[in-house]
């Protein structure tokens, strides 16, 4: 499994143990915390054959009278397993199943922790480093407004290692927050070691191997106390990289030997990421002939294995072993096929990047060798036209969604003024009709929905969390079938549909008025919702933003005005 999979597989399993809090019935609670506490040990010592056979038969066994957590968090553990041990049919079709489910409005905490493993399957399956990276921010974004530090922890952990792939820095800032949050909650020693790892690895790609060894040989002090197996690999592939750096070639082949060691019966891509640090280390330590037979071997796993992402990293390394040994044919079909493979796994115009290989070779034929500074120079010019375009592409859809969230903002606001004008209005035409007698069903409603109209205004009814029909009935001396249909007519809208179009109206209130700084995770409260999460998906599903992006879009109004 590579890198950004297995810290994805293990890191976001470990935090459902929190979901039991509303659990009603003792006996489910108790079996929910059971199977949950099982999941997370199995995820932690690697064990994914018990989890996918355990997980799978609860989730195999799920009946209307099943609680909903354990049917969801089976089935999630399911597809995380399988996604382990590269069984990605039958990982899609937990997914797919999955999804189908309408209930996970609910449970947003097990919907960011779906997210993750649509995350993971993405890729793994399928190499979609872009979609994978919106699902964990989605996550990421629902989890920090949750205030759920540990799994916004788990999530950064994850964004970290998708840069890490693609050997860019810019994760370096996912893994420190990480490591902020890691240092808060020293009581999970799991969590300080998976962070160090990650930034460990970050380290690593910056250039900065001192700080790389410094976060692993720590890692490493929690792993062999906690007996951690899991993480080994990936750190002896740290300590190995920076004895290699350092010139010390047989500490660095002696603690690679033990990264393969560690690997044992797991996934090949542990293997693969020792395998590709070793293998420069063979042909730096001018060990042609082992680092031919083991390279070769290297490549013949990645090929029956499918292995795209490592494959161009082989045939690069394979291509400065021929130009070592002075055969420059061979050089440039290994280089030639790095190129393409690469290309295949960036996803960009191959022809483009073939032309541009092909005077590559012209000029090194003339010269009778490859000349790997020219390709860094074509290599490096295309990194930064895709940059620029990319940059290009992201500013546009900063601004696109600045002026959206904006003409939102301004649209609700427009939309409160008009209800405040209508309500006036109606109260107006309530006086009127109450100075005429009328004894039709017409009056007699009209009247009612002007009695709860005032409790809703004047009482702020709406503001209780236990807020009913039935109460509403009780408090007008009806009942609730006939405020039922008194609101479906009037206000045109459902039961709880009324009520959340007073609450959010008050919310929005809250959120321009700068003189009340009340913190959004707690307006919630103020507003009768039971969870700041059931809070979140309404406004964002009146507003089309989230509060605190609202907040933010009004005042910058106000200020202007």
């Amino acid at each position: 499994m590579n890198k950004v999979q297995t810290i994805i597989v293990v890191v976001m399993c470990q935090t459902l143990v929190p979901v039991l809090s509303s659990c009603s019935d003792s006996r489910k609670q108790e079996d929910l915390r059971k199977y949950s506490e099982l999941y997370v040990h199995y995820c932690r010592a690697g064990t994914f054959d018990s989890l996918a056979m355990d997980a799978g038969r609860v989730f195999a066994a799920r009946n209307d009278g099943m609680d909903r957590r354990l049917v969801l968090l089976s089935g999630l553990h399911s597809a995380q397993a399988a996604i382990f041990l590269d069984n990605y049919p039958e990982a899609e079709a937990y997914l797919d199943t999955l999804s189908e489910f309408d209930c996970w409005q609910d449970y947003p905490e097990l919907s960011a922790m779906f997210n993750g493993i649509q995350a993971s399957y993405e890729i793994k399956a399928g190499f979609d480093y872009p979609a994978a990276l919106a699902h964990l921010i989605d996550a990421l974004n629902w989890f920090r407004e949750d205030g759920n530090v540990l799994n916004a922890c788990n999530a950064l952990h994850n964004i970290s290692m998708i840069y890490f792939y693609r050997r860019d820095t810019v994760g370096l800032k996912y893994a420190r927050e990480a490591m902020d949050i890691a240092f808060e909650n020293p009581d999970d020693p799991y969590l300080m070691c998976s962070a160090e790892v990650v930034m460990a690895m970050m380290l690593l790609i910056k250039g900065d191997y001192s700080g790389a060894e410094r976060y692993a040989l720590d890692a490493k002090r929690i792993a062999d106390k906690e007996k951690y197996s899991l993480v080994l690999p990936r750190i002896y592939m740290v300590l190995g990289e920076a004895a290699l750096h350092r010139g010390n070639i047989a500490l660095s082949e002696d603690l690679f030997k033990k990264g393969f060691a560690a690997v044992g019966n797991s996934d090949l891509d542990f293997y693969f990421e020792l395998a590709i640090p070793y293998g420069r280390m063979l042909i730096e330590s001018g060990k042609f002939q082992e680092a031919e037979e083991f390279l070769a071997g290297t490549l013949g796993a990645v090929n029956s294995h499918n292995s795209v992402r490592y494959r161009y990293v082989v045939l690069e390394l394979l291509s400065e072993l021929a130009e070592a040994e002075g055969d420059i044919p061979e050089a440039y079909r290994y280089y030639k096929g790095a190129s393409l493979s690469k290309d295949s796994l960036l996803n960009v115009d191959k022809e483009t990047s073939f032309n541009n290989l092909l005077d590559l070779y012209e000029q090194a034929s003339l010269q009778g060798l490859i000349r790997k500074r020219q390709y860094d120079i074509y290599f490096t010019l295309f990194i930064c036209i895709l940059s620029l375009l990319t940059c290009a592409v992201i500013f546009s859809r900063y601004m696109r969604q600045r002026r959206l969230n904006k003409e939102l903002v301004q649209r609700n606001q427009e939309y409160l003024k008009r209800n405040d004008m209508l309500r006036k209005y109606m109260e107006r035409e309530s006086v009127q009709a109450g100075s005429r007698t009328s004894a039709s069903a017409d009056s007699t409603d009209e009247d009612l929905f002007g009695r709860l109209e005032k409790i809703m205004r004047e009482e702020h009814a709406y503001r209780s969390n236990d807020i009913s029909l039935d109460k509403l009935a009780s408090m007008l001396g009806t009942n609730r079938t006939y405020i039922s249909r008194v609101i479906n007519r009037y206000a045109d809208k459902s039961f709880w549909g009324y009520v959340n179009m007073y609450r959010i109206a008050e919310a929005t209130e809250i959120l321009s008025d700068p003189e009340k700084d009340v913190q959004i995770k707690n307006i919630y409260e103020i507003l009768g919702y039971n969870s700041a999460a059931s809070f979140f998906r309404v406004f964002r599903d009146e507003t089309g933003i989230s509060p605190s992006k609202y907040r933010e879009e009004v005042r910058k109004m106000k200020t202007k005005a």
